[in-house]
């Protein structure tokens, strides 16, 4: 009788929710879901793929991305893995993760990647990427979660970074106006990236580091520090709750 009536319940749930306005409680039970550990022996895979200008990395992998005149995608992996990785093309990004129904220990996944344009970059899940070669006048978005980094050259039109869960990025180079959102004690070295405004936004414990020749606006909060090289016109400046803004 009872697993009679916990069956109606589970049932029952999301179907009041829906009606009712009522906060659908099916997502507390626990999804089923196998550990798969990586073997250690690695295959290499070659996907045909163009037409992208904006990369999506996920699960940890490491991406190395290279501007060229073709496109080329290279991904290898554990050979355990490989019918989970997911590589594919959505609208104008390139994805590349692994099945989000399963969890993973040990595996290892590298992509070298080879484009015309880049005009964004997502890194998530501790994922790591380099970039490198790429001179371009288009705008560039990066987005940088869960421990992730990002280091290399690149230089681009307008940029923007917005970075949380203690992520880092370090970029040499060179863009024109530059806006950073920083949270969660994450890390934006740009000391030798150069770029006219600047507008930053750092918060949780970030330090961010940024070099600007035009005007520099900052808002930093919670123990976040922020420190600017280029001797820029201060803008709008607001500290508090222990954060800083200062010159190198």
């Amino acid at each position: 009788m009872k697993k009679h009536v916990l069956l109606t319940l589970i049932v029952m749930v999301p179907l009041v929710s829906a009606c009712c306005g009522l906060p659908d409680l099916s997502g507390l039970i626990p999804a089923s879901g196998d550990v798969i550990q990586g073997s250690g022996t690695l295959v290499t895979e070659e996907f045909d793929l163009s037409g992208f200008d904006m990369v999506d990395v996920s699960h940890a992998a490491r991406v190395t991305i290279s501007q060229g005149d073709t496109f080329s995608v290279v991904v290898s992996i554990d050979d355990n893995v490989l019918e989970y990785l997911q590589v594919e093309k959505q609208g104008s990004t390139l994805k590349i993760g692994l099945d989000p129904r399963h969890n993973y220990r040990d595996t290892r996944a590298t992509a070298e990647v080879t484009m015309p344009e880049l005009t964004g970059l997502a890194l998530s899940g501790a994922s790591r990427g380099t970039i490198g070669g790429f001179k371009s006048s288009r705008d560039l978005n990066v987005d940088a979660s869960g421990a992730s980094r990002l280091s290399g050259d690149i230089e681009a039109g307008d940029a923007r970074f917005e970075l949380s869960g203690a992520s880092r990025v370090t970029l040499t180079g060179s863009a024109e106006d530059l806006v950073i959102g920083a949270s969660g004690g994450s890390t934006v070295d740009l000391a030798d990236f150069l770029v006219a405004d600047a507008n930053v936004e750092a918060s949780g414990a970030s330090d961010v580091t940024v070099n600007a020749s035009g005007r520099l606006d900052v808002d930093a909060s919670s123990g976040s520090r922020v420190t600017y090289l280029g001797s820029p016109t201060l803008g709008t400046i607001d500290s508090s709750s222990g954060s800083s803004v200062e010159p190198e």
